[in-house]
């Protein structure tokens, strides 16, 4: 009987778990919503429950949220408790308890564009530990030129450096800023309610361009201004941009007519100065006081200098309160988090099974040759069974049971460089590993060179850098920045040449003018207006009778017949008029002297452009005499019939490359081991300079070979085939180069900031610094190193080719026709060394500096050479340009390393350009930071 009322019970708890379950089973829901809910928002409620209300029995959560991402409330209501993150976790099944009842909710996330926000660090700001909330992330300081229609200069300058200061201009302008991007861009956006600024800025939509631009002073970047017209412009296409960043009620607001946007991309922590031209004919109303004149704006100067904001905060005022948690470091524009090891999650607050390594001093800029440097390596949230820690000569640390080793590498050389690996095993069988690459290339602060045994020695606080030496900040020069930029230049380097006028005087810094007596503008180059002179235009003229004053002192220049100081005495005599045959006489004598002078110029050749009679072929070694005596002596008796080939050998194919003398074709050689391809370079106008180049080449070519003994396929200097000389077209034969030209292979890159795409091309410019060495052991000047002058082999190999004939093949804004005395040809002005230019010289310092012009198309991607912004120039106008000190611009995403080598094959004096050898090794070191360690390694076995 007891046995029986055992069983039953048994069955009766098995029919009552049963029910339980089923009832559990049945209550399963599922919610959609966005990773970037905010916290504290609810996202579900049970069914039967109602806000306000309590549930039959208390909720709470049982499983299925190991972070804490939610919280349940009393009544049965699901609350976001923590950021969520779709890319760590996409969705949560959460199974509630409501008494004996489990509730399944199955919460998915939907990935969110632009979220969660980008931490980068090409705009990161600096923490200001002295701010408060209100202040600017950025210090702004705005600088401006007014002239008032009375005559009046009237110049101000404002620094804004908290929000209650953009409210000291009456009427108040309200205004917005975003920040919260990931592409380090500012946009600012203003409007006028009071109308007050409506109608010169309406007049300003009539007569321009929507859009002003204020550039920097160094040109890497500029602010945009775009206006926007809401009620004329209301309905059309005109307004597209502005909705991209504001909401379609801003845009139908009936009480804004014009809208300012700002934009601005900051990629620096260095300030910035932009100068902005205003329309002159544009009116403002200004308040100075009590009193209120109308003025126009001359010019505008922007400073905008990153100082960041206090610890938590982020946001163009500082106003909005960081998320992130664990130590991780908060982005002043968008509040991202940089999470630190063991950390994950849009707020850094969930824990990561990681392994890392870190280094103390833990900024890369302390870590220098000499230094000693100690590594962490350390488990997060891992039960460690093991570590272990391989260095450089493979050997190991090993720790059991402990989830930190730490060593340190006393006396970093360049052979401590390379991978150091952190491998963690943990109790379940698992293993982590990280690997840091120790890259130390800098000396120790103030010191410099090879073994950095050199002292710096650096003034006015400037940087030391290891091959550069003294880096000096804008407005000063010399080797230890001793010595202020020389008159009629400023900024970095002295590079940058003043456009102050009229005797004005030009900051070394920033290139600001400070006019003399009688002058203002931005470059001084205006006049003082209605009247006015001396300095500042402040004081009165007093001239009469319509005489003109002098904007300099005031003095005046009378109208006849007025005299004295002022111009208000009648004058009593007149001077006689020179007779009218006396002055004919003098033109005429004139003219006839002049004619003289030019017949005997024109007598003496001076002025003749006529070119000397053509040689024959067999004056071509004393022709190359002439021309290149180096380049005469190292060709070896025979030199030409050795590489003659038979035109009935070649079978020429398509055009590859024509010009307005030369002719390119890809062809067929017929040799003892078999059909060749080869690129048959031709004459097609006879004359003396397609003569002279032809041979040049060939000759060159020879030479070369004749000092490898015929062995070329090491060289970086294009391989001949042959010379076909004696039939009436005459060719040279080359390797040909299947990959094209270097320029078409840069054009087809899309961006230079592409992983390691730097490194890589720049492989390709130590190729040809190889080039530029066996040229220099020669004595040959190239005359001609260009992108569009190198050929890319199957092989991948970069060979410097075009000695003579490709000036003819390319466009006119590579080659200029020079007409000089005595010479009248195309030449590649913008790639052309000073001297060369001049003087028409070239030598293997001038091959120099065409190639620092090379590295600037590697680095812009074959874009053409830009001087002072002009794309046209002519002789004289490159002349002067140069002399004036005027280079090639930094390219944007160009290392300054980089940088640095290009101005250094532009120097003027010659021998103070690096050598081509010097070249190479500073390009190795370069790609060497660039490029990852075992890309190098697999490029070397290669």
């Amino acid at each position: 009987m007891a046995g029986n009322v055992q069983g039953l019970l048994v069955v009766c708890f098995w029919v009552v778990s049963v029910n339980l379950l089923s009832s559990a089973r049945a209550q399963e829901f599922s919610v959609s919503v966005p990773e970037n809910v905010a916290v504290g928002e609810k996202i579900f409620s049970l069914p039967g429950t109602r806000a306000g209300e309590k549930a039959e029995l208390p909720c709470a959560k049982m499983e299925g949220d190991p972070y804490g991402r939610f919280n349940v409330t009393m009544n049965c209501t699901i609350v976001v408790a923590n950021p969520l993150d779709w890319s760590v976790q996409s969705a949560y099944l959460l199974t509630i308890r409501s008494g004996v009842h489990n509730t399944r909710v199955k919460v998915e996330l939907s990935d969110v564009e632009g979220y969660p926000p980008v931490y980068n660090e090409t705009c990161e700001t600096p923490v200001n530990p002295n701010g408060w909330t209100g202040d600017l992330l950025f210090r702004v300081k705005l600088s401006a030129e007014m002239v008032t229609g009375s005559g009046d200069i009237v110049t101000s300058s404002e620094l804004y450096t908290h929000s209650s200061y953009l409210w000291k201009v009456r009427p108040p302008v309200d205004w917005q800023v975003q920040t919260d991007n990931s592409d380090c861009n500012v946009r600012v956006i203003l409007y006028d309610n009071s109308g007050d600024h409506q109608e010169p800025l309406q007049e300003l939509l009539r007569n321009h361009a929507p859009r002003l631009t204020c550039t920097s002073f160094s040109k890497l970047s500029r602010i945009v201004i775009d206006l926007y017209d809401l009620k004329s412009w209301a309905g059309t296409t005109a307004l597209d941009s502005l909705k991209m960043y504001v909401p379609e009620s801003f845009v139908k607001r009936s009480d804004l007519g014009i809208v300012l946007m700002w934009s601005w991309s900051s990629p620096t922590t260095i300030t910035e100065s932009f100068s902005c031209e205003a329309p002159a004919e544009i009116e403002f109303t200004m308040r100075m006081d009590s009193i209120t004149m109308s003025a126009y704006a001359e010019y505008i100067d922007i400073d905008i200098n990153p100082v960041g904001c206090p610890v938590g905060k982020y946001g163009f005022l500082c106003h909005k309160t960081c998320i992130c948690k664990n130590g991780a470091r908060c982005h002043g524009f968008n509040g991202a988090c940089k999470c630190p090891p063991g950390w994950k999650g849009v707020a850094c607050d969930i824990p990561k099974r990681d392994v890392s390594i870190t280094t103390t001093p833990s900024d890369p800029r302390d870590i220098y040759i000499s230094a000693n440097v100690m590594f962490h390596c350390k488990a997060h949230h891992v039960k460690v069974r093991s570590m272990s820690v391989a260095f450089l000569n493979k050997s190991k640390k090993v720790s059991l049971g402990e989830n930190e080793i730490d060593f340190v590498v006393p006396n970093i050389q360049p052979n401590n460089n390379g991978p150091y690996t952190c491998q963690v095993r943990d109790t379940r069988g698992n293993t982590l590993n990280t690997t840091f690459v120790l890259n130390v290339t800098n000396c120790a602060p103030d010191t410099k060179g090879a073994r950095c045994d050199e002292v710096c020695g650096c003034l006015q606080r400037a940087s030391c850098d290891r091959w550069a030496g003294c880096v000096c900040p804008p407005g000063w020069t010399g080797t230890r920045c001793q010595t202020k930029c020389p008159h009629g230049t400023y900024g970095q380097d002295c590079e940058m040449e003043c456009s102050c006028q009229n005797g004005a005087s030009c900051s070394p810094n920033d290139g600001k003018c400070d006019c003399t007596d009688g002058w203002y503008g931005k470059d001084c180059s205006k006049p003082c207006k209605n009247g006015r002179f001396g300095w500042r235009c402040q004081q009165i003229c007093t001239c009469k009778n319509n005489a003109t004053c002098s904007n300099v002192d005031g003095s005046c220049a009378c109208v006849t017949p007025w005299m004295g100081p002022d111009c208000d005495q009648w004058q009593t005599s007149r001077d006689e008029p020179l007779p009218l045959l006396e002055i004919l006489v003098s033109l005429g004598s004139l003219v006839v002297l002049v004619a003289i002078v030019m017949a005997i110029l024109y007598k003496t050749g001076i002025l003749a452009c006529s070119a000397p009679d053509t040689g024959e072929e067999d004056k071509i070694l004393s022709e190359l005499r002439r021309m290149e005596q180096d380049l005469a002596q190292s060709l070896q008796p025979g030199w030409l019939g050795r590489w003659e080939k038979k035109i009935k050998h070649l079978t020429p194919g398509p055009l590859i490359g024509e010009g307005m003398f030369g002719q390119v074709r890809k062809g067929q050689l017929r040799t003892p081991d078999g059909e060749l391809a080869v690129a048959a370079k031709t004459v097609r106008v006879e004359n003396l300079q397609s003569y002279r180049d032809f041979h040049r080449e060939a000759a060159i070519l020879v030479a070369v070979h004749q000092q490898r003994d015929g062995d070329c396929h090491e060289s970086n200097i294009v391989r001949l085939v042959g010379l076909i000389t004696k039939s009436a077209e005459k060719y040279i034969l080359l390797e040909y180069a299947p990959k094209g030209d270097l320029l078409g292979l840069l054009r087809r890159f899309g961006n230079i900031n592409e992983k390691d795409l730097l490194g890589h091309l720049l492989g390709y410019a130590v190729h040809i610094a190889q080039a530029l060495q066996e040229l220099e052991r020669l004595r040959i000047a190239h005359r001609d190193v260009a992108a569009r002058n190198v050929l890319i082999t199957a092989d991948d190999v970069a060979k410097l080719a075009d000695f003579g004939l490709a000036r003819d093949v390319y466009n006119a804004d590579q080659y200029i026709r020079c007409n000089r005395p005595g010479v009248d040809e195309l030449l590649p002005l913008k790639w052309m060394a000073l001297e060369s230019i001049e003087t028409g010289e070239y030598t293997c310092q001038s091959d120099v500096w065409s190639f620092g012009v090379l590295l600037w198309e590697i680095a812009t991607l074959g874009k053409d050479p830009c001087y002072d912004g002009r794309m046209q120039l002519s002789f004289l106008q490159m002349v002067g340009i140069l002399r004036q000190e005027i280079r090639l611009e930094r390219p944007p995403g160009c290392p300054e390393d980089l940088y640095r080598l290009m101005r250094s094959c532009w120097r003027d004096v010659p021998d103070t350009r690096p050598t081509p050898e010097g070249i190479k090794e500073r390009l190795l070191q370069l790609r060497r930071a660039l490029l990852p360690h075992d890309v190098i390694e697999m490029e070397t076995v290669v």
